[in-house]
């Protein structure tokens, strides 16, 4: 225990905002991956202090999000179509292989707040907003197969992914934010039923999609 950091829960919580805040300033367009920038331009923007920016800064780093290279300052890394769409392809295979321990294992609070999430992401005011709720509702069904290397190989891919939400080509768009409403009810109703099959059929479905939605495919 000697050895542990003193880090305080206040210190903890302003590392949290500082590494949601420098994501959401991706999702915004407020930062674009390629661009430089450092632990002085994210402490003024985001109106934290350094210390929690540098930790922020690492955590992003170790999580593929970010790349520091001295002088060079800090750079969102750049991902192109190709990278994209097998990171799709990584988030189809991670997905439908939790399916079927989800089904097995997922309970009835876990439905109760499954669909809490579905509400929250129909009622998201944002694009950073939606993107958020979405990768807390996928991540919640990925984190019902109680796989922890799962789990931590998914969180690694979903903060990259946040840097494919970037390339969306398209602006608002109903028509397609109701699709995506319908497809996170089937994706619900499969776990309601149990049903491994219909899980996957739902998830791959949902998956394709938004790679279309994206990156125009």
């Amino acid at each position: 225990m000697d050895n542990m950091p003193d880090t305080t829960a206040k210190e903890l919580s302003a590392v949290d905002l500082a590494y949601n805040g420098i994501i959401d300033l991706v999702l915004k367009r407020e930062l674009r991956p390629g661009e430089r920038t450092s632990v002085y331009l994210l402490v003024d923007r985001l109106q934290i202090g350094r210390t929690p920016v540098r930790e922020a800064i690492n955590r992003l780093q170790s999580e593929g999000f970010l790349s520091v290279a001295g002088r060079s300052g800090t750079v969102v890394n750049q991902i192109d179509r190709v990278q994209a769409s097998q990171l799709f392809a990584l988030r189809l295979t991670l997905e439908t292989f939790a399916a079927d321990y989800a089904v097995r294992n997922v309970t009835g609070e876990d439905l109760q707040n499954l669909t809490v999430a579905v509400e929250k992401l129909g009622s998201a005011g944002s694009s950073a907003d939606f993107v958020r709720a979405n990768t807390e509702f996928h991540s919640a069904i990925v984190a019902l197969a109680a796989n922890p290397t799962l789990m931590r190989f998914y969180a690694q891919l979903q903060i990259q992914l946040h840097v494919v939400s970037y390339l969306a080509e398209r602006g608002p768009d109903a028509e397609a934010a109701t699709a995506r409403h319908r497809e996170h009810l089937d994706i619900l109703a499969a776990l309601v039923d149990r049903d491994a099959d219909a899980l996957k059929a739902a998830l791959k479905s949902h998956i394709r999609t938004t790679e279309r939605a994206i990156l125009g495919k």
